[in-house]
């Protein structure tokens, strides 16, 4: 068991610590002040706490079952992908971004960072792909099935949480490079162009095998 649960912890870090579309997330914000990236990488975490209670509850399980929800689930996700980067790029071309406002909720796409952060974590088929194919590849025995997944979903999520608040407290250190308006117009542009990238890519890829 010991030896499983230290593949597991090994798997686990190595998927925290891949740059993707969440981290994107969080640099495109951390250019509009450190409270902003905080309150992404919040909504992160609570996206995935939601997953990985429906992983436990055996509910991703129908979600990749079924080939409809599961196709639905990529579009949306890559749909929302392409909008947030759409926006972010938009605004990087269009005028060169001011300093950062203090407060979190100015936010690109209309909505606040929390629900970027959180909608897209939701939204992100590789995440529920993440918990329905790695639970059953660890084997926690003599623990019952149901305390395994849970104990997974937990130590999975500690060690996420572990990873946004360095890198949160990382991005707080370097405030004053991020506000400044070239490095912004760098970093909200370049982040925009990964997520419209990533959702370009999994749109494609879906219609494409549908």
């Amino acid at each position: 068991m010991v030896e499983q649960l230290t593949a597991f912890v090994l798997t686990c870090l190595v998927v925290v610590l891949v740059p993707g579309p969440d981290f994107a997330l969080v640099l495109r914000n951390a250019a509009r002040g450190p409270r902003a990236a905080a309150t992404a990488a919040a909504g992160i975490m609570v996206g995935n706490t939601i997953l990985a209670a429906l992983a436990v509850l055996g509910v991703t399980a129908l979600l990749g079952a079924s080939e409809v929800l599961g196709t639905g689930n990529r579009i949306a996700g890559a749909a929302y992908l392409l909008y947030l980067g759409a926006r972010a790029l938009a605004e990087a071309f269009a005028r060169t971004v001011r300093q950062p406002a203090p407060a979190a909720e100015r936010a690109p796409g209309g909505s606040s960072p929390f629900v970027q952060g959180m909608v897209s974590n939701l939204l992100n088929p590789k995440v529920a792909v993440f918990y329905l194919s790695l639970f059953p590849q660890f084997n926690l025995t003599p623990l019952p099935t149901l305390v395994q997944h849970a104990l997974m979903a937990g130590i999975f999520l500690l060690i996420a949480l572990a990873w946004y608040v360095l890198l949160v407290s990382g991005l707080k250190k370097v405030t004053t490079v991020l506000a400044r308006p070239r490095t912004n117009r760098i970093i909200v542009g370049g982040s925009g162009a990964v997520l419209a990238g990533v959702g370009g890519a999994v749109l494609t890829k879906t219609l494409v095998s549908a």
